[in-house]
């Protein structure tokens, strides 16, 4: 680990970091499957849209990370850009520092941006190249923040690295801006979320400001580095669904005095119990009051919606097969719909997360955490699933197998929060279900029948 890099395995706020030099488990060699810890930092930054991000590494690092950056920005100068050194085999020989300080220096003259942040990448990190000298000295040419993130995809998983990139903007972003009481309202917060928040911020922003809760900036979400600097300035910080950015609330409660809040804004009951934590906050009687109003009329309409245009997923049968967050996030939203949750396989879970699936799931919902793909398609044959729901590289299962599935990767289906995203996901479900493509593949072949009638 580079000097000055804290070691993120160690959250005292974390449920299994309470006791004495306990940490999260550093994976061993072969652990990091999935998204590592570059992909992480990028996930948290690059909706970051009128900052650069130059990849200092080879240009496949930089490919990556190219669905993650068209996923969400809609605006912004550089919200279509993403930089990268492309370094060659002499590069990576003779060393690539000088180089480096002449890619910030063209993006600088180019581009006018008001940060730059510069990713290290696995090979820059093995040879040992020095971001912080080369990015101090262009901090110094162009007195503009040139910020160095040293998240080499050696050292852990995409949770680590959205703690790194956190640490970045708390150290070098967050408070720099001077406060301005004539801008702010007594119901300002900040959202704190992770790689999955880019597609639902918006949406909860409008869920709030129909409250009157204003949200100052989306950490991890669209937004301008202006609104990251003025961050400090909230009254309340709200981590949105994911625990890998309570470093960065507890580190603003510490400095500026900000507490935090946990919540999530999949299905009426998580929205009835994320709101009533910001009014248990704020303790404003007009504010409660508003809340109160707008859930029971939000809930009613939902209600409603759901017994005449989803009634026919009542009854239904769903196999979980997801990671992280997705694991235990849509539970409630399945329960509201009245599908049933036959069983959940899950690989890379932090304790908190399997901690929520055990609190939100039934007795008869059959639980297997480090599940092998094998295991988790005999359990769909067994409890006769009728649909088998993945996330990210979980989709290469049913897809090989010709089973029903539906992958609620947010950075593709565009996010379920708020009342809508209810909506959304149970008409998601339906369309998926009466997809004709199901039977056809379960039709036999000509040459296994006497005649193709018999298929």
């Amino acid at each position: 680990m580079p000097k000055g890099i804290p070691n993120l395995f160690i959250e005292p706020d974390c449920e299994h970091n309470r006791e004495l030099k306990k940490g999260c488990v550093k994976p061993g060699p072969g652990d990091v499957a999935k998204g590592c810890v570059f992909q992480g930092t990028q996930a948290v930054l690059l909706p970051i849209s009128d900052a650069a991000h130059l990849v200092h590494g080879t240009s496949g690092c930089l490919q990556n990370s190219w669905g993650m950056l068209e996923a969400g920005m809609p605006g912004g100068p550089l919200s279509k850009f993403s930089f990268s050194m492309g370094l060659t085999e002499t590069d990576i020989v003779l060393g690539g520092q000088k180089k480096l300080l002449e890619a910030i220096n063209y993006i600088v003259e180019h581009y006018h941006p008001p940060c730059i942040f510069v990713y290290a990448t696995c090979i820059t990190i093995l040879t040992a190249e020095d971001l912080n000298t080369v990015c101090g000295k262009a901090e110094s040419l162009w007195k503009l923040p040139v910020i160095p993130l040293h998240n080499s995809g050696l050292m852990g998983s995409e949770n680590m690295g959205n703690r790194q990139a956190g640490e970045a903007l708390f150290e070098r972003v967050i408070g720099t801006s001077d406060s301005d009481p004539r801008k702010l309202t007594p119901f300002d917060i900040n959202l704190i979320g992770d790689h999955h928040f880019s597609a639902e911020g918006q949406e909860i922003e409008a869920m709030l400001s129909k409250v009157g809760i204003r949200v100052m900036s989306r950490i991890a979400g669209e937004c301008t580095l202006q609104e990251l600097r003025s961050a400090h300035q909230a009254k309340l910080n709200m981590l949105v669904c994911s625990r890998s950015m309570v470093t960065l609330a507890r580190r603003m409660r510490d400095s500026f005095g900000i507490p935090y809040c946990e919540g999530s804004f999949c299905g009426s009951r998580e929205i009835r119990f994320s709101l009533r934590q910001l009014s248990f906050h704020f303790q404003n009687e007009a504010l409660d009051k508003g809340l109160h109003r707008y859930m029971r009329r939000e809930e009613e309409r939902l209600h409603k919606d759901i017994q005449r245009s989803y009634k026919s997923l009542k009854g239904k049968k769903v196999v979980l097969f997801t990671d992280g967050i997705e694991s235990w996030l849509y539970i409630s939203l399945l329960h509201e719909l009245g599908i049933k949750i036959a069983a959940i396989g899950t690989n890379h879970n932090a304790q908190e997360d399997l901690s929520r699936i055990k609190e939100r799931i039934q007795e008869d919902t059959l639980l297997i955490v480090k599940c092998e793909e094998a295991r988790i398609l005999e359990l769909c044959r067994l409890r006769k699933a009728d649909l088998l729901i993945v996330s990210g590289r979980s989709a290469f299962v049913p897809l090989k197998e010709g089973i029903p599935f539906m992958n609620i990767d947010e950075e593709r289906r565009g996010g379920y929060a708020g009342y809508d995203g209810v909506r959304r996901f149970a008409q998601d479900v339906m369309d998926t279900l009466a997809q004709p493509v199901w039977q056809m593949i379960r039709r036999r072949s000509p040459w296994e029948v006497d005649s193709y009638e018999q298929g």
